[in-house]
């Protein structure tokens, strides 16, 4: 028996960049509405809730997220719960923040979420444009799931190192500066 599973849902799907997210602060329940649409299509096969206000609550707590203003979200809180329930599925939670951190320190919320829009889309691109034919015939080998779970645990290794030589590169420049 063959299952005809295709991955096309991603070839439509687009991740809203900042220009693209609600201009009005929202509420809790409308909050996760947004996140959940933005990043479902991610999630395709999987069931479980991605975002729930005890996440939320979380993320406050821990600083991930800056507090809400009267019990209402802004733009920032969208783009950083996008962000976060996409890297949350690779990522532990001190690694994103400290990813967030860096990012932020350099530029602004608008700038950095826009660029990891940009990065997050060009990386799906190569997956679904380089040699489409090779991809979708690999996706249906019974070792696609095991070659594909590589891929991602050598990109976590690799992210990790990089974020290790930028953190190294960041406190060598503070403490020149601070010389």
């Amino acid at each position: 028996m063959t299952t005809n599973i295709s991955h096309q849902f991603l070839k439509e799907y687009h991740l809203p960049t900042w220009d693209e997210l609600p201009n009005i602060d929202v509420y809790m329940d409308q909050l996760i509405t947004i996140v959940e649409d933005a990043v479902g299509p991610l999630y395709h096969f999987q069931t479980t809730k991605k975002l729930t206000p005890s996440m939320v609550n979380n993320y406050v707590k821990l600083q991930l997220i800056p507090r809400p203003v009267k019990k209402k979200y802004q733009k920032q809180h969208i783009a950083r719960l996008i962000v976060i329930t996409i890297l949350k599925q690779v990522f532990d939670i001190a690694s994103i923040q400290e990813s967030i951190d860096i990012e932020t320190k350099e530029t602004n919320s608008q700038i950095a979420y826009d660029k990891f829009c940009q990065y997050f889309q060009e990386t799906l691109d190569i997956f679904l444009n380089s040699s489409t034919q090779k991809v979708e015939a690999t996706l249906y080998q019974d070792m696609a799931p095991i070659h594909l779970a590589c891929i991602t645990v050598i990109s976590k290794i690799f992210t990790e190192i990089s974020l290790a030589h930028l953190i190294a590169h960041l406190t060598h420049n503070q403490i020149e500066k601070d010389d």
